[in-house]
């Protein structure tokens, strides 16, 4: 059946993706917020130093990347043939720092070390849950260690973070996400909003058992793309999740004294077994001291 106007008018991602991004309620098309921009990846937000965003990396000249492509004999091989991510990364089982073939390469886009780089692969769709707002769902199956999405949005500097963190009223979403990635020369940390630059990442629902784990990829330069790969098989029509960080030194069931009046504490409802009560969240982005 051929699309309407309005279908296409529909796609939250404004045709940016390979496949469109609707969301449905009942069956019936939903309209993208006027006041939300979609990105396919980040963006520099206010007081970030756009010159970390310029192409930084060096390329291969390779026509096909095999094992003596420079970036993969420089930084290693991330991905099986058919594209999936490494077991041993996804689990943790071996940790290390991830880079694709960049833009100055002159490999193909086909390359078996360009991935994330293109943005979501699969067929997606936003619906409407029961209790806790706007979801996403894939609309078909979903292998382990294939790329599903970004978490995208604005960079923001841990000033601007915190600051928006602390404008927050109580009935405000948090979106911003604070990945920590240690190295030798200590902790990088990249603060993350997709309130009002984002992809569909920005509509992944929380879960203290998720599908989809986060993993961070570099392809041009330093800023790290936080990509969500299948930890499992995902079947057609499955609701995907991601944890949102560490546990914020929050455990309901362990810890009676537990500071419940906190106004940051949103609690969870992704009925995990194992659920710890409540969202994780960055406290020091909170702490106005």
């Amino acid at each position: 059946m051929d699309e309407t106007i309005d279908d296409i008018q529909s796609d939250w991602t404004n045709g940016l993706e390979k496949y469109p991004i609707y969301c449905r309620d009942n069956g019936k098309y939903i309209t993208r917020d006027t006041k939300f921009q979609y990105v396919k990846h980040n963006i520099p937000g206010p007081g970030t130093q756009w010159e970390k965003f310029e192409s930084l990396f060096e390329g291969c000249s390779c026509k096909e990347c095999l094992s003596d492509c420079p970036c993969i004999q420089r930084f290693g091989r991330n991905y099986s043939e058919d594209g999936k991510l490494y077991s041993k990364y996804l689990h943790g089982e071996e940790q290390k720092v991830i880079v694709e073939c960049n833009s100055n390469c002159t490999c193909s886009k086909n390359c078996v070390n360009k991935n994330v780089q293109h943005g979501v692969q699969i067929r997606l769709e936003l619906f409407c849950t029961a209790n806790k707002g706007a979801g996403v769902k894939t609309l078909e199956d979903v292998s382990p260690g294939m790329f599903v999405c970004e978490y995208a949005g604005e960079i923001l500097t841990y000033e601007e973070a915190k600051n928006r963190s602390l404008a927050q009223q109580k009935r405000d979403m948090n979106y911003i996400i604070t990945v920590n990635e240690h190295c030798k020369s200590g902790v990088i940390k990249t603060h993350v909003d997709p309130r009002y630059f984002g992809n569909v990442g920005r509509f992944l629902n929380h879960s203290c058992d998720p599908n989809l784990t986060m993993i961070p990829i570099r392809v041009n330069n330093e800023i790290p793309l936080l990509c969500l790969f299948a930890n499992r098989k995902i079947n057609t029509g499955e609701e995907l999740t991601f944890h949102y960080g560490l546990s914020s030194e929050i455990n309901v069931k362990n810890n009676t004294q537990l500071e419940v009046e906190d106004s940051n504490l949103i609690p969870c409802l992704c009925n995990a077994q194992g659920c710890s009560g409540y969202l994780p969240f960055d406290k020091t982005l909170f702490n106005d001291h």
